[in-house]
């Protein structure tokens, strides 16, 4: 049976440790290890984890062989415990372009070392492709495993919720600039010129607390129509419940809260990143805003409130499809993966 590693320092509740999650969850005929070095990570989380695989402190080896190695930060040079991992095949995954100028792929050696280069998305695969072009030939896509059944399931838990009878929103994400918070406040701020009567969930935590605070500031003046609930395990029976789930971040590399709404059949409002338009059918089953003009959104409110029924009903059928997903990554594992 072939060893898998999958190592990323720090692990705490976000879309990238899902990803690794979901994807373990379902891989089957290996034996899977997750390893870690930033004593920070989320023990939580890490327990999860152990339901699956051998959860593995790197600070506490000296060495460790697999056969197979799966790095989860494109910056793993940054920590020396990657030097103890010893391995036949080394697979890079990236979910994000944050800092790509200082990641490893600016390393000649380190490059020389990867077999494997996949995205989560088609367009930060062709986003690094121009960036690397002589790296091209490593580089495929494999979008992210989503547990639809347990999604549905978490969904289904009752919970009472102050819903308004007009409209009900649902943000799931850090609170941190970088996902758009300013911009939500605007399009709060239009709702409520329009004289809508609205309900916003806002589940997240504040990791980065010194943003956390100044974002809860400015949101003080409209607290009645905001609810902060934190980080919560299970956000499914939320979002469930409302109109449209919202997240107008500055980039995303894929959206997993807007798949996950999906599943659920609840549209979702984005800004206009470029993988929101792999995600989302634009006035068909979700809206997409620009993340620049903000002065546009006053003339989305109309289409916001009349159009949530229609968008609903454009998901009834709406599918996401593991299936192929894990079977390139058993291929891939196996030595038997062609092209994407």
């Amino acid at each position: 049976m072939k060893t898998v590693l999958f190592f990323r320092p720090l692990f705490y509740m976000g879309g990238t440790e899902m990803a690794i999650l979901n994807l373990v969850k379902k891989l089957k005929g290996f034996k899977i290890y997750i390893g870690y070095s930033d004593e920070t990570s989320d023990n939580n989380l890490l327990n999860r984890f152990s339901e699956f695989a051998d959860v593995v402190n790197m600070n506490n080896i000296d060495k460790f062989n697999v056969d197979i190695l799966v790095n989860c930060s494109a910056h793993y040079h940054l920590d020396q415990n990657i030097k103890k991992i010893l391995y036949e095949t080394k697979i890079l995954w990236i979910h994000h372009l944050i800092n790509m100028d200082k990641s490893v792929l600016t390393i000649e050696q380190e490059c020389k070392s990867l077999d494997f280069i996949i995205s989560v998305s088609e367009t930060v695969t062709r986003k690094l492709k121009n960036l690397f072009p002589n790296l091209s030939e490593k580089m495929y896509t494999i979008y992210n495993v989503v547990d639809s059944d347990e999604i549905k399931a978490l969904s289904s838990y009752p919970i009472e919720l102050p819903l308004s009878k007009s409209l009900n929103l649902v943000t799931v994400a850090r609170v941190c600039n970088s996902k758009g918070f300013d911009r939500m406040l605007y399009l709060a701020k239009c709702l409520i010129e329009k004289k809508v009567d609205f309900k916003w969930f806002i589940i997240g935590n504040n990791y980065y607390k010194d943003e956390y605070q100044k974002i809860h500031e400015k949101y003080e003046e409209y607290k009645k129509y905001f609810e902060w609930l934190g980080f919560l395990d299970n956000p499914h029976n939320i979002v469930k419940k409302c109109d449209y789930s919202v997240l107008l971040s500055d980039e995303e590399t894929w959206g997993l809260v807007l798949t996950e709404s999906m599943i659920l059949n609840v549209p979702c409002i984005s800004t206009d990143f470029d993988v929101a338009y792999e995600q989302i059918k634009d006035g068909i089953n979700g809206i997409i805003l620009s993340r620049e003009d903000l002065l546009s959104y006053k003339n989305k409110i109309d289409e916001i409130i009349n159009n949530k029924d229609k968008y609903k009903k454009a998901l009834s059928n709406y599918f996401y499809d593991n299936s192929l997903i894990i079977d390139k990554w058993t291929k891939l594992f196996q030595d038997t993966f062609i092209s994407v």
